[in-house]
């Protein structure tokens, strides 16, 4: 898929921001943050909302400038960069809070991905990675490669802890926490998409109820896995 096909498939804006996140943002020093792969801008928006990004140096990175343009309408503070999350450019070491939802699955060299990781967060800076997870049992109802796959354009599905903890570690990064929550998806969402909604329908609360009933799905799990950074020298 290039990036004229993604940058048509829409994603609405829930105003969650995980757990695993909110711990790290509430609880460490830092002046600076950068969302590699950051889509239409759904958890940069989520965050702006819940006053995290005030008064902090942000960056977001997506291959689309048209989702670009739609997180430059949500805090035109953000600097927007038009690149590959696997070749970011902004210089060594110089990011305090590395963050990166849903993307890494997507990317066809993950092992250069966890590089670049390594490579602009700063001394001491923490990495927030959430990815997809796939045990033996797990089905959704898309095809990728033969395979029965939660989504179409998914380049890989980690069924192993190893294959993506290894390539974050040979990196250089030391790994801090994982965690796994069994994935579900809103029947809404799905009806809401094909209907083709305001990215801001959510907002809504009677909306935002209804869309917290959630199907889980057999063997798929939300990981996320945080890291950091050694300190210099």
């Amino acid at each position: 898929m290039d990036a004229a096909q993604y940058s048509k498939y829409t994603q609405l804006y829930t105003g969650d921001v995980p757990e695993m996140l909110t711990s790290i943002l509430r609880e460490r020093n830092w002046e600076s943050c950068i969302d590699l792969g950051c889509g239409d801008g759904a958890l940069l928006r989520a965050l702006t909302q819940g006053g995290y990004l005030e008064g902090k140096s942000v960056h977001a990175v997506d291959l689309s400038e048209n989702r670009l343009e739609l997180v430059s309408q949500i805090n035109p503070e953000i600097v927007c960069l038009p690149a590959d999350a696997c070749d970011v450019p902004i210089p060594d070491s110089s990011v305090d809070v590395v963050m990166s939802t849903q993307v890494i699955e997507h990317v066809e060299d993950d092992a250069k991905m966890a590089r670049e990781f390594f490579r602009i967060a700063a001394p001491n800076a923490t990495v927030y990675v959430a990815t997809i997870f796939k045990k033996w049992y797990g089905w959704y109802f898309y095809r990728c490669n033969g395979k029965w796959t939660i989504d179409p354009t998914h380049v890989r599905e980690y069924s192993k802890d190893s294959q993506l903890l290894d390539a974050l570690t040979d990196a250089g990064l030391k790994i801090v926490d994982s965690k796994k929550t069994l994935d579900g998806r809103s029947i809404m969402d799905a009806g809401l998409k094909r209907l083709k909604v305001s990215r801001t329908v959510y907002d809504n609360k009677i909306l935002k109820r209804f869309r917290s009933f959630r199907l889980p799905i057999p063997g798929y799990y939300i990981w996320e896995v945080v890291c950091k950074k050694g300190p210099k020298g």
